[in-house]
């Protein structure tokens, strides 16, 4: 998954034809994709924040994720021209994967659709016992395998497959003699609420948990905030859901075929926000609140006034019910904040009853 969507030359994100792949034209949408209301709103939640935090004279908006740049430009566009107090304090970075992050943050880290991206170990259970989908080889052709969870030291040295020789089946359980499960891995499957079904298969988000530590770390005073779809865990892993949640995108079509189009579709696993909230948690983040992006974008109205939708006029009138419709992007996107530093802090956006 790390290969297929980030190569440096071939990755589904990083080619050079990357920038077609979002939007009607491309394989998929996003809120961006829909209008630039979705990053109006967003500006007016960043100067709330800025507001609730004292108006430091420095207020730093980190974008994950900013691929071509239209969040940025809707964001910063609103800004400019609504809040020029604020515009003046404001200093906007934009970091891709693997991008390194700044230190010493201070104003908000946010993402859009950014950790359902992030490689994910896909674990099976198999005679009472939990397994890890691996990829090998078979008559010439990538093809999956179950084996053992697999090692830190092996999984580092897969991913350099320029060098690598074809990694060799594991056709069962019993070579674990050869795969020593690393503690991370271990420890997250250990921890998380798994039906004890056979055949049962599911993710785990070891990166999208290194993630939130190092947004953590990152951030000296101020907000993480995480939009994307997803489910708290015990909603993840229920058992009716024994397929996981991991989907290809290509051509606005899904499809459960990892291993076709390399580099040419997107690939996808919901988030388990629970993840991000216990790492954040323990990295000294306390959790603002969790809610859907349809009460999230309400409350951001409602916090606007009547003025201010009156200003709006029909076009973002329609982009908001696409936004805020339960069965398109309402509910199916979830919003979490998380602050460092900002005790007592009260957000618009997450004050809707859920």
């Amino acid at each position: 998954m790390k290969l297929a969507l980030y190569h440096p030359q071939w990755g589904y994100y990083t080619a050079p034809d990357a920038p077609t792949r979002i939007g009607r034209r491309g394989d998929y949408f996003t809120s961006v994709s829909v209008g630039k209301v979705f990053g109006e709103l967003l500006a007016r939640q960043f100067a709330e924040m800025w507001k609730v935090m004292g108006k430091p004279a420095e207020f730093t908006l980190l974008e994950l994720g900013a691929h071509r740049g239209e969040l940025a430009a809707d964001v910063t566009a609103w800004i400019q021209r609504e809040r020029p107090d604020f515009h003046a304090a404001l200093r906007y970075v934009a970091r891709d994967y693997p991008g390194e992050m700044p230190g010493s943050v201070t104003g908000c880290i946010f993402s859009n659709e950014f950790f359902d991206s992030l490689p994910i170990h896909r674990i099976t259970r198999v005679q009472g016992e939990w397994g890890e989908v691996l990829v090998t080889t078979q008559d010439g052709r990538l093809a999956f395998t179950t084996g053992p969870l697999s090692t830190t030291a092996r999984v580092a040295r897969l991913s350099k497959v320029e060098s690598a020789a074809p990694p060799q089946p594991a056709s069962t359980l019993e070579s674990r003699a050869t795969f020593t499960a690393p503690d991370e891995l271990r420890t997250e499957v250990a921890k998380l609420p798994l039906p004890d079904v056979d055949g049962y298969t599911t993710e785990v988000h070891c990166e999208a948990r290194q993630w939130m530590g190092r947004l953590a770390r990152a951030l000296a005073r101020g907000f993480v905030l995480t939009i994307d779809y997803g489910y708290a865990a015990e909603d993840y892993y229920a058992p009716h859901r024994r397929d996981g949640t991991l989907l290809c995108y290509h051509q606005h079509r899904a499809n459960n075929e990892p291993l076709a189009r390399l580099g040419e579709q997107d690939i996808t696993a919901h988030v388990n926000f629970t993840a991000l909230i216990e790492e954040g948690a323990a990295c000294d983040l306390k959790l603002l609140g969790l809610t859907d992006q349809g009460r999230f974008i309400t409350g951001l109205l409602e916090q606007a006034g009547e003025a201010a939708l009156a200003e709006m006029g029909t076009e973002a009138a329609a982009q908001l019910k696409t936004l805020l419709h339960p069965e398109l992007m309402g509910r199916t996107f979830q919003v979490l904040v998380q602050q460092r530093g900002v005790d007592g802090a009260k957000l618009g956006s997450l004050q809707v009853a859920v």
